[in-house]
């Protein structure tokens, strides 16, 4: 009984001993957390479907704008040469990089669309890092993918409406007033 006694003492003793500070650690002890067998905590129902309705908004807009630019392409403004099939305003500056971000435009736009395929086709495999990582990319390839589609809009509009330099110019002033305005949303959006 004594020998039991004496061996309890001790390893209460011991025990009090590494629960003083040693080193860095404050507490003394650093207590190892043992990993669950569970799933890391998943967020509530609600917010999953929040998620959802955000993804399906997003995959929506960037189909749309895919479908538009590609579209756009095929529809060149000014027209084509029949005999050819080559743009009549192949030449022109504002032509040339209309074609450059339109096509900008429907890559981005097409890389948001599998961005967002991908997190539906994974979504039980990958971790909540990789699929929030998934989800800004296809919001910011959507975001940059609707600038490029207005500049491609104000060059195209551009390139056709030479003859009449005032009406180019005030179509293009306008489309680029989608700059300022996103610029406007976004302080306001910060600043709050």
């Amino acid at each position: 009984m004594d020998d039991e006694y004496g061996y309890r003492q001790q390893l209460e003793q011991e025990i009090l001993k590494l629960t003083e500070p040693a080193g860095p650690y404050q507490d003394g002890v650093v207590i190892v957390k043992k990993e669950s067998d569970d799933k890391p905590d998943e967020p509530d129902e609600e917010v999953q479907k929040e998620i959802e309705k955000i993804k399906e908004s997003h995959l929506i807009v960037a189909a749309l704008i895919a479908t538009v630019t590609f579209t756009a392409a095929f529809t060149l403004p000014g027209g084509v040469i029949q005999d050819e099939g080559t743009a009549i305003l192949s030449k022109k500056a504002a032509f040339q990089a209309f074609v450059i971000t339109d096509a900008i435009a429907m890559v981005l736009s097409l890389s948001a669309v599998f961005a967002h395929f991908l997190m539906s086709m994974i979504t039980k495999w990958i971790s909540t890092e990789t699929y929030e990582f998934l989800m800004l990319c296809g919001a910011y390839s959507t975001m940059i993918a609707m600038g490029a589609m207005v500049i491609a809009f104000v060059t195209g509009t551009y390139a056709v409406l030479t003859t009449s330099l005032w009406l180019a110019i005030l179509t293009t002033f306008i489309g680029l007033s989608f700059f300022l305005f996103m610029f406007l949303l976004f302080k306001k959006v910060c600043s709050d």
